[in-house]
């Protein structure tokens, strides 16, 4: 449901549904970004882990407004951002790709951050 007829409808609550999708699709794209972290033998995966098991825990126990806001933290690379990378910073080879995937993760998040009414 589009963030405007939300508003129209249901006075920009979502539902348990809405919320049980973006965590689903959160644990979705978390994997993703687990999976190549790991096959690029980067240390931070753990954190991420951490993260995505949060909030596999949440969709089989429940949560609160609080977990939710715990969980849709922004993931934050270790290295240096792409305009810094431009001007020499140093970063791991696989960044560009990373931050992609760390990208299409905390756009869930900023879904999950968003209107936190459970």
């Amino acid at each position: 449901m589009g963030w405007l007829r939300r508003h129209l409808l249901h006075g920009g609550r979502y539902s348990a549904r809405d919320r049980r999708d973006q965590l689903r699709r959160y644990v979705v794209r978390s994997d993703r970004l687990i999976a190549f972290l790991s096959e690029h033998g980067d240390p931070h995966v753990v954190r991420v882990q951490e993260r995505m098991d949060h909030a596999r825990g949440l969709l089989d126990h429940g949560w609160d407004r609080d977990d939710l806001l715990t969980v849709a933290a922004p993931v934050r690379a270790p290295w240096s951002s792409g305009k810094a990378r431009d001007a020499g910073a140093p970063a791991p080879e696989y960044a560009e790709r990373a931050d992609e995937l760390i990208g299409d993760l905390n756009a869930v998040a900023l879904e999950l951050r968003a209107v936190a009414e459970v």
